[in-house]
């Protein structure tokens, strides 16, 4: 009796009575689903005590090729990456990993800046933001709560949390994996993602209604734009609105040919024109904002900010293949 029910057993696990077995079924791993998360900056280390609205982390849709990119976006002064999730989304929809993070991102960097007799204040003011090193007098952004550490932070607190989503390729033993970023900014955020190519090896650059840096004595873009770097203006783009209230066309089209990008061609008009515009990394719209009620500058705002940006008839964003060229190839 003892036999017999050994041998049902063995049946029932797919081997036979007798020592023979029978060959595994292969199971092919799933890729995990595409999943918005919301994680507030604390959670990641403690040590970071303030400009805690949430990050968003989004891995990618398992149903496309994987791309094995990050897609870092930077929200402008004031903003929260939760309200600038449309092109967040977009990004995770092409097979990319996709970071929206929250930093310190007010006061602006103009208001500190604009106005100073140093030259350079606008690259310290910036760089003492993303690195937390101690260079400039204009801004005190402790190491714990800078950006490129809030960074690291929450990419290790994902691939520890999530380790089958693949967000520890983004890490090195040296900190971050820059070369697979691209680094998009909005406003302020534009400017960060500028600044972090002149720092890092990134694969592109996205400036979106950005940058803003101008030295009101002499009147002239910020000196920083002509600094070497080590991402060039070939993986660098622009992308604005003809009726911007904060960063008026010439200011931007000023500052774009400052950091060289005017060398891939005149500007060109999105709303009449397909990908790949020419090869122009000059970008500009003149559409409508969305409606919306008392929303403080924004045709500023429209290239990215969920509430402004236009949509169609669907309701997908009117700017997606905008997006996707710039930043989702």
């Amino acid at each position: 009796m003892l036999r017999a029910s050994a041998c049902v057993l063995l049946l029932v696990l797919g081997n036979a009575c007798g020592g023979g077995s029978s060959t595994p079924t292969p199971v092919t791993p799933t890729a995990p689903p595409s999943v918005t998360r919301l994680i507030v900056p604390s959670t990641t280390d403690p040590a970071i005590t303030t400009y805690l609205n949430p990050h968003v982390a989004i891995n990618p849709d398992p149903a496309v090729s994987a791309k094995n990119g990050l897609f870092l976006f930077l929200v402008g002064t004031g903003g929260q990456p939760q309200n600038q999730q449309l092109i967040q989304a977009t990004g995770a929809a092409r097979g990319y990993h996709v970071i929206g993070l929250m930093y310190p991102n007010t006061p602006s960097v103009g208001s500190l800046c604009d106005a100073s007799p140093d030259p350079d204040a606008h690259w310290n003011v910036r760089r003492e933001i993303i690195t937390g090193q101690d260079v400039s007098a204009l801004v005190a952004i402790a190491p714990a709560e800078c950006l490129e550490h809030r960074l690291t932070a929450l990419l290790t607190h994902l691939s520890n949390t999530y380790p089958t989503e693949g967000w520890g390729q983004y890490l090195t033993s040296g900190g971050i994996a820059w070369s697979k970023l691209t680094v998009a900014g909005h406003s302020q955020g534009g400017g960060h993602a500028a600044v972090l190519g002149k720092l890092h090896p990134l694969a592109r650059v996205v400036c979106l209604s950005s940058p803003a840096d101008w030295r009101t004595v002499p009147n002239l873009p910020a000196t920083w734009y002509a600094t070497p770097g080590l991402t060039g203006p070939d993986r660098t783009y622009g992308f604005s609105h003809q009726q911007d209230e904060l960063v008026t066309w010439p200011m931007v089209t000023a500052n774009w040919t400052a950091m060289g990008i005017n060398a891939y061609g005149a500007a060109m008009d999105v709303d009449s024109g397909f990908a790949p515009y020419a090869g122009s990394h000059e970008l500009t719209t003149n559409l409508a904002h969305a409606p919306t009620v008392a929303y403080p500058a924004p045709f500023h705002s429209a290239t990215v900010v969920d509430a402004v940006t236009p949509k169609l008839g669907d309701g997908t964003p009117a700017y997606r293949p905008v997006w996707v060229h710039l930043c989702f190839p």
